[in-house]
């Protein structure tokens, strides 16, 4: 029976409410129970209040966490307010119960990014009102929001060494002006928020950021970001800029937020989440353990809280079997928690097994070279016999030498290749033995490239010649391919059907080696036409709108402007039009920019001025 691994169960619970509304909380802290039990053997199992096993009452860890991805938007007043606040909620203290020291803060955490933070002010909140600030407002700068932040709160102390254009996290140092408070909006989104914790408790072992812990100090800052704070070493944490003895008297109960303030227009940021830690021992301690039970398998009550456990006589196969751990407690409730135990059989057995040539075969720690019977200990510790068989299995080396053409990979063993040289792939026999595959590649016609020369590539008038000449690099033949027709000449010329919009025309080059290579064209016949009137009369029943006639035309945008270069009007597309709108009589500038169905990558301007006659 092993007696070295255990499964070590960290439980916790909710429990009652009491009468004073105050949480009760039953924690099994330690549960030693073996995992692994081979058939046949017993092991005791003891947990409860015995100081060696440790059920702690009524404590639970005394910090609320807020998960909210919160936007910070850039100094703008949003949905009627300036201050973005992300609250968390306590209710499990005791009725009245307040904070009487600062000491009973432990710390407050905040994942946040922003560029720039002397641009932002940032508080922490109690029910009842009274606030501490984290971080003052640097007071650089201005926004629409800057007068929400309290006179007092503004100006970082003196004697600071000051760096306001330090990063928290590794924000998103861009933002979207026309759409301040749009979370969503292109240039908005949030880059990756960084922990920072604030504290003055004293007694908890904080180790502070270098120096004096202040967060602004260039100091704690390495290439433009403030060094994060490491919440499970509790270490680099800062200390705030009011001490937290501005928070004594808060009551422990109700809702707690942080607030943060943009004060000046220039970038924005994300709070992720954030934690307020308070010291657990405020917590009220009712409940106690009464009994305790366990149920599942065989199961033996030796005392009040230690059972014998027994694994069945004989296993044929791994079977596991769940036991349940129940503490009942003075407040009527059951806490409970279950854990798995496997029980493995005593086992014999012969076997009949392939080895590759060249491996080594072990059974357990043993290394085996002819057949025999081994006796070994089970990974579960139980007592087993191998009769082995062993079969010796061939590896093999292959080589292939082949050539392919510079432009055509070569497929091996799922892959391809484009480069001289020898390529090894490792495979795996119908036996499971490692061999290899190599590949002796050359490639050739390196040098190989169809060119060709065609114009023109844009017809404007039907029935027009189309000149073509090979200029390919070394090769040796080649030929023409357009629609149906193949023409070996290295000069050559046809005439552009009328009735197509769009003409392919290729050239492929052939080398010595017999490799291909091909070239292409697109020759277009362009019918677009484009019509800007320079003058209309909205008054009138004809020529009351105006907008650019266009055929052929795919995409198209108009910007009119005054005499004063103000936008009185934008079009898209080409059926867009302009009515004049509140515009008096006068000359109005108009951009128009197009592309064609034959020039769809090339957009085309036109400028020019329109009268508009009322």
């Amino acid at each position: 029976m092993r007696t070295d691994k255990y499964i070590i169960l960290l439980i916790a619970l909710a429990a009652c409410l009491l009468p004073s509304d105050g949480a009760c909380q039953v924690v099994i802290r330690s549960l030693q129970l073996q995992r692994d039990m081979c058939a046949g053997s017993t092991q005791r199992v003891s947990f409860g209040a015995r100081p060696s096993n440790t059920v702690v009452v009524g404590r639970q860890e005394a910090s609320l966490g807020h998960s909210e991805l919160v936007f910070l938007p850039d100094g703008v007043e949003c949905d009627g307010s300036c201050s973005y606040r992300s609250p968390v909620t306590f209710t499990a203290f005791a009725d009245g119960a307040k904070l009487t020291s600062a000491q009973d803060l432990k710390y407050v955490r905040l994942k946040i990014e922003h560029s720039f933070i002397g641009d932002i002010y940032i508080n922490i909140t109690c029910p009842s009102g009274q606030k501490a600030d984290l971080m003052r407002f640097a007071g650089s700068g201005t926004s629409s929001c800057d007068n929400v932040i309290p006179q007092s709160s503004r100006h970082w102390l003196p004697g600071n060494n000051i760096d306001e254009s330090n990063f928290f996290g590794q924000a998103y140092d861009h933002e979207n002006p026309s759409q301040p408070c749009e979370a969503t909006a292109s240039g908005n989104q949030p880059g990756i928020g960084w922990n920072y914790c604030w504290s003055n408790n004293t007694g908890s072992g904080f180790q502070y950021a270098s120096g004096d812990g202040i967060i602004y100090r260039s100091g704690h800052a390495h290439n433009g970001h403030v060094d994060s704070s490491n919440v499970a070493a509790h270490s680099n944490f800062y200390h705030p800029d009011e001490h937290f003895s501005s928070l004594e008297g808060c009551p422990l109960n109700g809702t707690w937020f942080i607030e943060v303030v943009d004060g000046f227009s220039v970038d924005n940021g994300y709070i992720f989440e954030w934690e307020l830690a308070l010291d657990p021992s405020l917590l009220p301690d009712d409940c106690k353990p009464e009994r305790y039970e366990m149920e599942g398998g065989v199961v033996q009550r030796v005392d009040d809280s230690t059972f014998l456990l027994a694994a069945p006589a004989a296993v044929e196969a791994d079977s596991a079997v769940e036991y349940r751990f129940l503490v009942i407690t003075s407040c009527g409730d059951t806490v409970d928690t279950t854990a798995t135990v496997v029980f493995h059989p005593n086992k014999e057995s012969a076997v009949d097994d392939t080895i590759c040539q060249g491996d080594d075969y072990f059974v357990g720690p043993y290394l085996v070279d002819t057949s025999g019977t081994v006796t070994l200990t089970t990974a579960a510790g139980c007592d087993s016999a191998v009769h082995l068989t062993l079969k010796v299995y061939p590896v093999y080396d292959t080589l292939i030498a082949d050539s392919t053409c510079a432009n055509v990979p070569y497929p091996f063993e799922g892959s391809s290749y484009c480069e001289d040289g020898t390529f090894t792939h490792r495979l795996t026999t119908v036996h499971g033995c490692d061999s290899l595959r190599r590949l002796r590649l050359k490639v050739l016609s390196r040098n190989l490239k169809a060119r060709c020369y065609v114009h023109p590539l844009i017809v404007e008038e039907p029935g027009c010649e189309i000149r073509m000449k090979d200029i390919s690099l070394n090769h040796v033949d080649s030929r023409w391919l357009v629609g149906d027709i193949s023409v070996t000449e290295r000069e050559w010329s046809l005439t552009y059907p009328a009735d197509l919009d769009s003409l392919e025309i290729g050239l492929e080059a052939v080398s010595r080696e017999g490799c291909h290579d091909t070239a292409w064209v697109v020759a277009r016949y362009d019918r677009s036409r484009v019509f800007i009137p320079n003058v209309f009369t909205p008054e009138l029943e004809t020529d009351d709108r105006w907008r650019p006639v266009m055929q052929d035309v795919v995409e198209s945008e108009v910007w009119i402007y005054n005499r004063q270069g103000v936008l009185v009007a934008h079009l898209t597309g080409p059926d867009d039009d302009w009515d004049g709108g509140d515009c008096p009589q006068g000359t109005y500038v108009y951009t128009v920019r197009f592309r064609t169905r034959a020039h769809p990558e090339w957009l085309q301007e036109r400028s020019g001025s329109v009268l508009l006659i009322r």
